[in-house]
């Protein structure tokens, strides 16, 4: 072999030194399912992109609610569609309430909402719920977020960062551990709410 083509294999090893990393990071930004254990560490179901929206958008007469304390906090909104908080409604608040409990320090940042959709007053069990914030909201509501949210039943919960993006559903039967861990995880990675 001659100087010349050795030389040539020196420069052509040298910048497929710097070519392959970046090839590589590539093909497996491009193929994450290639990655071994490439599941995401998030229990409930991410609503992607996330919706940029205002909880008032979705309440019956909301620009006369006040919502202020909601502002700039993790709010978690528990869908009621029949109008009815049946036995697993009631387990569910009361589960998400304890959940609320268990994360210590950080239980202020986060907000319960429940958008009641029956017609009558308010049953005694929501009444009577520690901080749970209940609004009215109509099937027009609900048609509008089932748009945006596509797939939505009644005892569903989505979560909204402090920005007013929806970004996570969880359905009603739930495991309150995954919701738990989930909120911990984004309260330790998020600076604001």
């Amino acid at each position: 072999m001659d100087k010349v083509t050795k030389n040539r294999l020196k420069l052509i090893f040298i910048a497929g030194l710097f070519v392959l990393p970046v090839m590589s990071a590539w093909l497996v930004f491009n193929n994450p399912q290639w990655l071994e254990g490439a599941e995401t560490k998030n229990y409930g179901e991410l609503v992607s992109p996330a919706i940029a929206t205002k909880l008032s958008h979705y309440v019956t007469n909301g620009s006369a609610v006040d919502m202020d304390e909601l502002k700039g906090r993790w709010v978690l909104v528990h869908i009621d569609v029949d109008g009815q908080c049946a036995e697993a409604c009631k387990k569910m608040v009361h589960t998400i309430h304890q959940i609320n409990v268990l994360l210590n320090k950080d239980a202020k940042r986060l907000k319960r909402v429940y958008l009641d959709q029956s017609d009558g007053s308010l049953s005694a069990f929501l009444s009577e719920a520690s901080e749970l914030h209940v609004f009215k909201w109509s099937h027009e509501n609900f048609t509008t977020l089932n748009e945006q949210v596509k797939g939505l039943e009644d005892g569903d919960m989505l979560l909204m960062d402090p920005l007013g993006n929806i970004m996570m559903r969880y359905r009603q039967d739930a495991d309150p551990y995954g919701i738990q861990k989930d909120l911990k995880l984004l309260f330790k990675a998020s600076q604001i709410g």
